[in-house]
């Protein structure tokens, strides 16, 4: 099992030649890192992140560096993560040594051994799951060129990304932090669901304010959601749970390199439950969609996890075609790896909804800090900001996350608290957007929750609350109402010109993936089911 290592020291970083192209390390023609031991009470390193002096400008400091690289925490003790020069691959010599191998410099080859072996390299393998689907996206981005390395026992994880920085070939080096659920824990005492329809009821002791919840019954006038939706939960797993019976799609567990995703945390069950659990089925709660697929995705061995885990959980779900990703996760660091999957998966079209964090401080958690997600911080009861809710300009909205009864392991429920709780809310109405609306934008749907947010702290946007609390029947309400599925030239009307354009598309269709508007009821054929359903709507 990896181990983890604090950070006791604090690395300075000054440039070796030119001057930093800006505030971010990354943007650094090259750097040299000393170290010096400061006995410090919260664990924090910098240039964790190093780029390589030996290649030109374009390669060391691409414009993709991470904002912040300033490392919290713990990382792991047994590898770390590199970052190869285009066209160099991570290969064996005949003798079964790491070395580096390019096409073009032959002293990428030559002198990659030596280095790595004195490194403490034991090992080299791609991060991902399995190879990107992308490759075009992967390769502009860099994404492609990542690999971990294995280390041998007792090698500092530290001095082997200083010294690897330095090796031809290594466009950066990385130690890979470690981070976990955005979740508080707290023992279940009610079960009520305020964050959907709060009409004064008691929660840990708070008697609620009226009216301070998501809207939720309001918005199901509109949809329950779209079956075919796929929601990826990058969490812990998520158990079996009777709630979410015949919508648990099968995932994959990247630390532990299988398929078994069963929750090891008892946290993606209950985000899982607050998004999709199945409503008026007579038991239990009320996700905020009821119908969409889940697909469980183990980011975290337990209830932690690194950097590069995430990574290739991302880039895997949104390989899969996953419409919208869950990230109820807080990583400090947010090295380069984690914002190229974040880029990766946004160019595959999916919509991310990430969670700020629990430290109660100004430093928005990765990947939320990115714009490519929609970030999400906690309210309570009371329309106020739960105190463990960090903050920042980075911040979208904000929704219930303080003591949310939802699923838990064992087929139960359970009362949880994090900003962990607030995301699935967001994510669960964002769905039913796209439910509603299958041609909206990503843009379009972030735009609607941001629109019809309930403003609350200063007035308009502010760093605690964002745009305000989300209110989904408010968004829904902003989508012009769509046209009916049978009504197949937009019209207003089911007529003889609907009926001639589905005549002209009848027999089997040559897109089955959402290219046959005819097929209304998904089996690839255009058919007599399907006149029966438009001549009904006539």
């Amino acid at each position: 099992m990896t181990r983890r290592l604090s950070a006791p020291t604090l690395f300075i970083v000054t440039a070796t030649r030119a001057a930093c192209l800006g505030a971010r390390l990354g943007a650094c023609a090259g750097v040299v890192v000393m170290g010096g031991a400061l006995g410090l009470t919260t664990s924090t390193v910098l240039a964790t992140q190093v780029v390589n002096p030996l290649l030109p400008p374009d390669v060391a400091a691409p414009n993709i560096a991470p904002p912040n690289l300033v490392m919290q925490g713990t990382y792991a003790s047994d590898h770390i993560l590199l970052q190869l020069a285009p066209g160099v691959q991570a290969t064996i010599d005949a003798k079964g040594r790491p070395i580096l191998n390019s096409p073009v410099n032959a002293q990428v080859r030559r002198d990659s051994r030596v280095a790595l072996a004195a490194a403490g390299v034991m090992s080299t393998r791609s991060i991902f799951v399995t190879p990107l689907k992308d490759v075009v996206t992967a390769r502009a981005i860099g994404l492609d060129r990542w690999v971990r390395v294995d280390l041998v026992a007792g090698t500092d994880p530290l001095v082997a990304v200083a010294r690897l920085m330095k090796t031809p070939g290594v466009a950066r080096a990385e130690v890979d932090p470690e981070g976990g659920l955005a979740e508080i824990p707290n023992d279940a005492d009610f079960w009520f669901q305020y964050a959907l329809a709060n009409t004064g009821q008691v929660v840990g002791g708070v008697a609620g304010t009226v009216g301070a919840d998501v809207k939720a019954p309001a918005a199901w006038s509109y949809t329950h959601g779209n079956p075919n939706l796929v929601i990826a939960v990058l969490d812990s797993g998520i158990d079996p749970h009777p709630e979410l019976a015949g919508r648990i799609l099968p995932g994959i567990n990247v630390p532990d390199g299988n398929t078994i995703t069963a929750d090891e945390c008892n946290h993606g069950t209950h985000v899982a439950g607050i998004l999709a659990a199945t409503g008026n089925n007579g038991a239990g709660i009320a996700g905020m969609t009821w119908n969409a697929k889940l697909l469980p995705v183990v980011v975290v061995n337990g209830c932690t996890g690194f950097e590069s885990n995430v990574a290739a959980g991302l880039t895997w779900a949104a390989d899969q075609d996953a419409n919208l990703i869950n990230m109820s996760l807080q990583f400090y660091t947010g090295g380069a790896v984690f914002l190229q999957a974040v880029e990766y998966a946004y160019a595959q079209g999916a919509l991310m909804v990430a969670a700020t964090g629990n430290n109660g401080n100004s430093t928005i958690a990765a990947p939320a800090r990115w714009n490519q997600t929609i970030a999400v911080a906690s309210t309570d009861n009371r329309d106020a900001r739960s105190t463990f809710s960090n903050f920042g300009a980075e911040t979208d909205l904000c929704a219930p996350g303080t003591n949310v009864w939802s699923l838990s392991t064992g087929s139960g429920y359970t009362l949880k608290s994090g900003t962990s709780m607030s995301v699935p809310h967001v994510t669960g109405a964002a769905a039913l957007l796209w439910s509603y609306d299958s041609t909206l934008t990503r843009e379009e749907i972030r735009a609607h929750m941001i629109a019809s947010a309930v403003d609350l702290g200063t007035p308009g946007t502010d760093t605690f609350f964002g745009a305000g609390r989300l209110d989904a029947a408010a968004a829904l309400a902003l989508v012009p109402p769509p046209f009916a599925a049978e009504d197949l030239n937009h019209d207003g009307l089911v007529n003889a010109a609907d009926l001639a354009m589905l005549l002209s598309a009848w027999g089997a269709c040559a897109d089955c993936d959402g290219g046959c508007a005819a097929d209304f009821d998904g089996d690839c054929i255009v058919g007599a089911t399907d006149i029966a359903q438009l001549l009904s709507a006539w």
